[in-house]
């Protein structure tokens, strides 16, 4: 269980990344004019994106410091699709391509730490 949660997390890295630079399907990150289109896609390409991929390695190669980066990092994954949340929301933009991603970060971040919480309480 515990290398799916890598891959998952070196694969969100890479479409964060990805996806940031494009600003989700605006256009490309640096030719934005407006700044709520640019906070969280920049957030991904700066914070979210290297972090996932810092992570990812670390619970692959089972590293002593990857469970805080994880839980760190699936905290930002909460907090980041509860913005993109409150954002569809707002705009009543409710396009698959926007809610498919904030959910599976949503996912993957509370999967993680419920999975490592019941870890720990086995302990």
């Amino acid at each position: 269980m515990i290398k799916l949660f890598g891959i998952l997390f070196i694969l969100t890295g890479i479409f964060a990344i990805l996806g940031g630079l494009y600003t989700w399907g605006d256009g490309p990150l640096l030719n934005q004019t407006e700044l709520i289109k640019l906070l969280i896609p920049a957030a991904d390409v700066i914070l979210t994106g290297p972090a996932s991929l810092i992570c990812g390695y670390g619970v692959l190669k089972k590293l002593y410091w990857a469970d805080l980066i994880a839980i760190a990092v699936s905290g930002i994954y909460i907090f980041g699709s509860v913005l993109v949340f409150i954002s569809l929301l707002w705009n009543q933009n409710f396009s698959a391509l926007l809610i498919i991603p904030a959910v599976s970060g949503f996912s993957i971040g509370l999967g993680f730490i419920i999975f490592r919480l019941r870890i720990i309480g086995r302990a």
